[in-house]
């Protein structure tokens, strides 16, 4: 019996029969993938990163049927949770090596499961999302490996020895819009200009997010941000998409030559600045992207002035310290679009209105002046004090808390009020915790301390404030 003539005579999957007979039939592909790779290691000796990306792709080829051939996401689950355990039980045991055996720490082979499962669980019913998505997993990122590891030549530095190179980034780009272009062109209604707006903007994002995730992450993020960006595009017109290409573009030149040119952020402390304004312009608006320029002016500004005693700066700051600085204000740009868009209860008070903008704007002000703060004691001793003491109060008071607030929103007392009060405090907050004992130092915690400081004054804030805003 051919195998299309096994799986037609499988009961029919939504009853716990018909799905444990498809997971039976799906799994020992699987281990055969796992083998297979094992055996051709052992028998030719190849890169450990071409046995890496067979089983990454074979999986993923498997993993793009799931939609046609489960109904229920526990499937999912339960074949994803077994073979998260095989990954995590043979790496701790050593063997399996034709997936392990890379230098690098990476996390990769865990997220690649869990993705999976997440994609099932949002895009299962919607099969041709779920397929684009994995194809960007699989198809894209495995080319852009092999190109960017064996004919890589124009590199950069993501965070400590971990690099990226260009021509894996440019190979990346064009297999995603592919991937994106031909299976909305072909098996959705999508009109041919949308199609590829689409497709050009989708494939921009996502690289720029492989770029810079670290530990193997990307297997996660990329496949998700293309669901999402898939959902969020595909019912606009082709007019909408353009004016969001542009000023994605756009934003990309600015934050770019900034940043840069600047030489206080890397390369890819750039990328990730970029994600941060993008996604700020997208889900916020235009007076979403305000606060973070006045902070990144503000940033480069003190640098300049304040910090390494005249000598030009050295690009400091990379995607890790962009992520703890954007973290929070990312999360508050989501949960306010959130508030305007999906949450249907949000009274009228909350939606339409940014209720959260003032927080916001008040936790990157906070951000620049808990770095600010950071400079001065660890700037050198030719830097005068009196300038260290200005450079530490330059984001409260000059970076944006009401300034900006009310400059944007219009005269709203509120935005002021809040965005002041999260800036002051955070702050506060960050100054004691650096020089009470016992408190963990180091570059990592610093960053650390500063976002659970910013969460820890919005902990205190928000609640009186969204209090105030919808009390009778």
């Amino acid at each position: 019996m051919s195998l299309p003539d096994l799986y037609a005579a499988l009961p029919p999957p939504g009853t716990l029969v018909g799905e444990s007979a498809r997971a039976a039939l799906v799994a020992p592909l699987f281990l055969l993938l796992f083998g297979a790779a094992e055996l051709w290691r052992k028998a030719a000796g190849p890169p450990v990163e071409w046995t890496r990306k067979a089983v990454h792709t074979g999986g993923g080829v498997i993993a793009a049927g799931f939609p046609w051939i489960f109904a229920s996401h526990w499937t999912v689950l339960a074949l994803g949770a077994a073979f998260g355990g095989i990954l995590w039980g043979t790496r701790r045991l050593g063997i399996l090596n034709s997936v392990h055996g890379v230098e690098r720490r990476s996390e990769g082979g865990l997220y690649y499961p869990l993705a999976i499962y997440l994609l099932f669980l949002i895009a299962g019913r919607t099969p041709v999302f779920y397929l684009v998505s994995i194809l960007a997993l699989v198809v894209s990122d495995t080319v852009a490996a092999l190109v960017g590891t064996h004919y890589g030549r124009l590199t950069f530095s993501v965070e400590g020895g971990d690099r990226r190179s260009l021509e894996g980034s440019a190979v990346f780009f064009f297999a995603t819009f592919l991937g994106v272009h031909l299976p909305l062109l072909l098996l959705t209604d999508t009109d041919r200009a949308a199609s590829v707006l689409i497709a050009v903007q989708v494939a921009l994002i996502v690289t720029f997010f492989e770029a810079v995730c670290l530990y193997g992450s990307d297997n996660l993020v990329v496949p998700l941000a293309t669901y999402f960006l898939l959902v969020k595009m595909t019912p606009r017109p082709a007019e909408w998409i353009a004016e969001q290409l542009a000023a994605q573009i756009a934003l990309i030149a600015v934050v770019s030559a900034v940043a840069l040119r600047s030489r206080v952020l890397t390369v890819s402390g750039a990328i990730g600045a970029t994600l941060f304004f993008y996604g700020a312009y997208s889900l916020g608006g235009p007076e979403w992207t305000v606060a973070p320029a006045a902070a990144l002016v503000g940033l480069v500004w003190v640098f300049r002035h304040f910090i390494r005693g005249g000598r030009p700066p050295r690009g400091d700051y990379q995607v890790t310290a962009v992520f703890y600085s954007t973290i929070v204000p990312a999360a508050l740009v989501i949960l306010n679009n959130a508030l305007e868009t999906l949450i249907p209860s949000a009274g009228p008070v909350l939606r339409g209105t940014d209720p959260l903008y003032g927080a916001y704007v008040g936790v990157l002000a906070g951000h620049l002046a808990m770095l600010a703060l950071t400079w001065r004691e660890s700037a050198p001793e030719a830097v005068h004090w009196a300038n260290r003491m200005r450079a530490a109060a330059l984001g409260v008071l000059c970076v944006a808390p009401w300034g900006i607030a009310v400059w944007t929103r219009g005269p709203r007392p509120g935005a002021t009020l809040v965005a002041s009060a999260v800036a002051l405090l955070a702050f506060g907050l960050y100054a004691a915790l650096r020089w009470a004992p016992r408190v963990p130092r180091g570059a990592g915690w610093e960053l650390r301390l500063q976002m659970l400081s910013s969460l820890a004054a919005l902990a205190v804030v928000l609640p009186v404030h969204l209090w105030v805003l919808v009390r009778p």
